[in-house]
């Protein structure tokens, strides 16, 4: 089975800081996700998160795409 392995740096927009969105991204796809690093300041209402995605290339372009969708902004990183 072809599996992609993909980093994206996620940033949440205030309203969606008290959102439990990881949790709606494991249950919207099949792609693993893994967070490597993020920074979560509610007082403030910033929030953000490296992400590895990995799986295969349409579940993790689902994955990216149910982020975006519920206003997510999500950067690709080069590795």
């Amino acid at each position: 089975m072809n599996e992609v392995r993909r980093l994206v740096h996620c940033t949440l927009p205030p309203e969606l800081v008290h959102e439990p969105i990881l949790h709606g991204l494991v249950g919207a796809s099949k792609a693993v996700v893994n967070v490597r690093r993020a920074n979560v300041d509610v007082e403030a209402g910033v929030a953000w998160f490296l992400l590895e995605l990995s799986g295969p290339p349409a579940e993790v372009d689902r994955a990216q795409a149910w982020l975006t969708s519920r206003g997510v902004t999500v950067e690709p990183i080069q590795d």
